[in-house]
């Protein structure tokens, strides 16, 4: 088989490679894990550095790595997981187009004799799987190399185009990365921080234990923290709008129509049709349609009640007359019906056509959002919702800072809508918006601009700030009290309720990702491996919940035969991390000093 020809039947897998093939490379090769028209006529997502991406390539991208996180997830992606992609797309887009202005303004290039050498000694992962270049399912190289010298073999252009982009990005992240070392030091403090474990016991001094009355917290105290730090309450540009939204929701006739459907089936059936065959063909509910509708057995209180009724009441091999519920028309077929341990069941199967909204409604639901925006041009929008059916009201999101994600409250993801809440002024409307509940038209109600919120609106956060603080004060004094009385001494010491208070921890690491009781504290982890000798005991350690005494029970020094045995392979890991952090410091300072535009939001619901 030609390798074009297979290349070409597995395209959805090359796309993928060539969409993140550096990055893929940078995973092999140093460890890492970096991982049409748009609306209004548009065609210009964003921009880098004056290097424009269109609405169609960026859709064709995001719509390409859904499809195949679809497939590898079964068919199904959820809504969160989607949008995210849209982001990681962009970053992804916004990161090899910076490479590759790099790669320009450093003259970096590639000969024609490198981009042999690679495809001779380094083929991508994707010809490597191929059964063709395999024996006894791993890669033969004599295989791929007599591939490679065949002229009978074509295709080979295709890899070559390929490296022609990717080994210069290579070069690019070799010359970013060739700075990182690491010392012995660093390799055995590393070590050391992984595989040396301590136990130890500790008392803890909980400030919920505290007694602070917030009426205790004067309007004085409130207002000095206020002044003290007004840089915690400082607030981004923020919206409020108004909007209407008009639901999809399914009108008379789309009622009527599915209605007429389930009687059309009905009649079919009493007349002799086989119930199994038409659920197969018309049924609606997509668990059970290819069994024929089959239910199985159910007992009482597992289905609506609307259908439950009917179901119990339908003799076995009778088959209902047609029944609405929430989720549709139903006919229901009862097979057997039984009693079991006590709870009677009934084995039955039905077809189930739902009640959608038709392209007729829709279109008419959309001339009456268009015919709300016109009216509200002229007046407001407020005005004009009360000149509309009782069934429409004025809704409001209140104040909202813009969010990454595109998130409206109130509303969700709507595309468009957060494009227009910080592009627009108060007054302004919006064009119809439109998701899967309904079409919307929005309104800019009233901008606060960015800065610190007034005090009014913060003084209860104050207020419970510092009754917390105090609280932790009053621990802390506790805990100062407590380790001043046992001067020389340590936890074993104490007596009554302070002693039955002490708790012991199990094995601990440097790097222990949680502790029981305790949770994820790097203070606590800190205060115990400072402490050297058996029985010692720490000065007061504020933790992440409060204060801890810590006092040392064991502590085992590594293992120096293991350290042997690992301390390359760790320096090797270490100079991979060393590695992967320089370049993440040089991307990140050429996005920062980038001139990136990011028109995302008016093209998808992010």
């Amino acid at each position: 088989m030609a390798l074009m020809k297979l290349l070409r039947e597995r395209t959805h897998v090359v796309m993928i490679i060539l969409v993140i093939a550096f990055i893929g490379l940078i995973g092999l090769e140093w460890g890492a894990d970096m991982a049409g028209r748009g609306p209004g006529g548009q065609n210009t997502v964003g921009s880098i550095n004056g290097e424009s991406v269109s609405y169609e390539e960026m859709r064709f991208e995001v719509e390409r790595v859904q499809e195949i996180e679809r497939q590898q997830q079964g068919g199904t992606l959820d809504e969160f997981r989607s949008r995210e992609i849209i982001n990681e797309v962009w970053d992804r887009r916004i990161e090899l187009t910076l490479l590759g202005q790099q790669i320009g303004r450093q003259g970096i290039f590639v000969t024609d004799a490198e981009i042999l050498e690679a495809i001779r000694n380094n083929p991508p992962e994707y010809v490597r799987q191929q059964e063709m270049f395999q024996t006894d399912g791993e890669f033969d190289q004599t295989k791929y190399l007599q591939a490679l010298n065949d002229p009978a073999v074509e295709g080979w252009a295709f890899l070559e185009d390929q490296y022609r982009t990717l080994l210069p990005r290579r070069k690019l992240i070799n010359r970013v990365i060739s700075g990182a070392r690491v010392t012995d030091l660093e390799v055995r403090q590393a070590f050391e921080e992984q595989n040396e474990q301590l136990t130890a016991k500790y008392l803890f001094f909980d400030p919920e234990d505290q007694e602070v009355e917030p009426e205790s917290i004067t309007d004085g105290d409130i207002a000095a923290y206020y002044a003290d730090h007004a840089e915690a309450f400082m607030e981004d540009d923020r919206v409020s709008l108004t909007y209407v939204m008009i639901p999809k929701q399914p009108s008379v006739a789309d009622s009527q129509r599915v209605e007429r459907q389930i009687e059309e089936l009905y009649g079919q059936l009493v007349d002799g049709a086989d119930f199994a065959t038409l659920a197969r063909d018309f049924s609606e509910d997509a668990s059970n349609a290819a069994e024929g509708g089959d239910l199985g057995f159910f007992g009482r209180n597992t289905m609506v009640p609307e259908f439950e009724a009917v179901a119990f009441a339908t003799p076995p091999g009778s088959i209902s007359e047609p029944v609405k519920t929430q989720h549709g028309w139903h006919i229901i077929q009862v097979e057997e019906a039984t009693d079991r341990d006590g709870a009677e069941q009934v084995r039955a199967r039905h077809i189930l056509l739902k009640t959608i909204t038709g392209q007729q409604t829709l279109a008419t639901l959309l001339e009456q959002a268009g015919q709300l925006r016109t009216r509200a041009l002229e007046s407001s929008l407020a005005e004009t919702v009360l000149g509309m059916p009782d069934s429409l009201e004025i809704e409001t999101t209140g104040f909202f800072t813009d969010r990454p994600d595109g998130f409206i409250p109130g509303i969700g993801y709507l595309v468009g809508a957060s494009s227009f809440t910080f592009d627009s002024e108060p007054g302004d409307i919006s064009e119809v918006l439109e998701n899967a509940n309904g079409f919307y038209v929005l309104a800019n109600a009233e901008e606060k601009p960015a800065g610190v919120l007034p005090l009014e609106e913060v003084a209860l956060r104050i207020r419970s700030i510092l009754v917390r603080n105090q609280k932790m004060e009053r621990a802390r004094l506790r805990g100062e009290e407590v380790r001043a009385g046992l001067g020389a001494g340590n936890l074993d010491a104490l007596s009554g309720v302070l002693a039955d208070r002490v708790i012991a921890t199990d094995p601990i690491s440097r790097q222990q990702a949680f502790i029981p009781r305790i949770g994820q504290d790097l203070a606590f982890i800190k205060g115990a491996f400072q402490l050297a000798e058996t029985g010692a005991l720490s000065e007061v350690v504020e933790g992440e919940r409060g204060y801890y005494l810590i006092q040392l029970v064991t502590r085992e020094p590594v293992d120096e035969t293991t350290y042997e045995m690992v301390k390359d392979g760790l320096k090797r890991q270490l100079l991979l991390q060393k590695q992967n952090q320089l370049y993440e410091e040089w991307l990140t300072k050429l996005r920062e000093d980038a001139d990136i535009e990011n028109n995302l939001r008016s093209f998808f619901a992010i």
